[in-house]
């Protein structure tokens, strides 16, 4: 396994660039000062993550993780470049996950994906990770890899996944998260919805059917951008179908409630997994960023 990292910090913080550079900072700087991993997301619609990464690297000195990078969207050997370059340039510990992202031929994915681990853990002395939500890509996965990011923040969900890992590897939960009530709540929902039905196993497995066939008509990117321009969707027809499900999608693919209830699912998930890592919208309440320092203070008193 490549060295270990302060990883083993239990939490960890995704932040994601489609916020001003000075806002970014700004909370990757109250991240740092509660001793919480930071780990950078990919999407087209935000601010590339190397990008990000330069943004504050030298601003903190907790580990800076990559909680999503495609092979399908950038080349691994230039994945391989970016991180290299990172290393040779800051001192800071780094951490890397991949995963196909949204794919048309599952096949192609998981083949590209496999070969670019390999790639990695050959090229790239630093914790490499997947990120999963299906069995046979966990169980490929597993074999490779130091660890894997999996999509769900509900303790039965990650039960049922860890067990098709091949092998005993470090266990990441990443999930949506928020403490409401919150402004943030509608980009919650729509985080939610967008990983709910990322497995077709696992629709099938907890019965998630409906929901995941009326998601499926839905424009998750247009959804997105009427939130980046601050506006709100109560009144557009895609959210509706979203608030259809709020209870569960809350319940089931969220870490969210009131301060006591993240605390409480934080822990109940580390009694499963190795690292919690509170995902999209949490970063982008100022509230609930203050709060990372007690959230964090209980667990290290849990954990002894």
């Amino acid at each position: 396994m490549a060295r270990k990292t302060r990883l083993f910090e239990v939490l960890g913080l995704n932040i994601n660039g489609d916020l001003p550079d000075e806002k970014v900072v700004e909370v990757a700087l109250k991240a740092d000062r509660a001793n919480v991993i930071i780990w950078i997301g990919e999407n087209p619609l935000f601010k590339d993550p190397f990008y990000v990464a330069d943004l504050i690297v030298d601003f903190v000195s907790v580990p800076i993780g990559f909680g999503i990078v495609s092979p399908l969207r950038r080349s691994c050997s230039e994945i391989v470049e970016q991180v290299h370059s990172l290393i040779n340039r800051h001192s800071n510990e780094f951490l890397l996950g991949i995963a196909p992202g949204n794919f048309r031929d599952p096949k192609k994915a998981l083949e590209v994906t496999v070969r670019c681990l390999e790639k990695l853990k050959e090229k790239l002395d630093i914790p490499i990770f997947c990120g999963c939500s299906s069995p046979i890509i966990t169980a490929k996965a597993s074999k490779i890899a130091d660890g894997i990011l999996f999509n769900y923040g509900y303790p039965e969900f990650l039960k049922w996944i860890s067990r098709f890992a091949e092998r005993e590897i470090i266990k990441v939960a990443f999930a949506p998260a928020l403490i409401l009530s919150s402004d943030f709540e509608q980009d919650l929902l729509l985080a939610c919805a967008i990983v709910s039905c990322s497995s077709r196993k696992f629709v099938e497995e907890f019965g998630f059917v409906k929901m995941c066939k009326d998601f499926a008509e839905l424009d998750f990117g247009r959804l997105i951008s009427i939130r980046q321009r601050g506006a709100d969707l109560f009144e557009v027809d895609d959210f509706k179908t979203i608030l259809k499900y709020r209870d569960v999608l809350l319940d089931k693919f969220s870490i969210s409630g009131n301060l006591s209830d993240v605390k409480k699912r934080v822990k109940d998930l580390l009694k499963i997994c190795d690292h919690v890592v509170l995902g999209d919208p949490f970063f982008r309440d100022g509230k609930a960023v203050e709060l990372l320092k007690s959230i964090k203070s209980q667990l290290d008193c849990w954990r002894g």
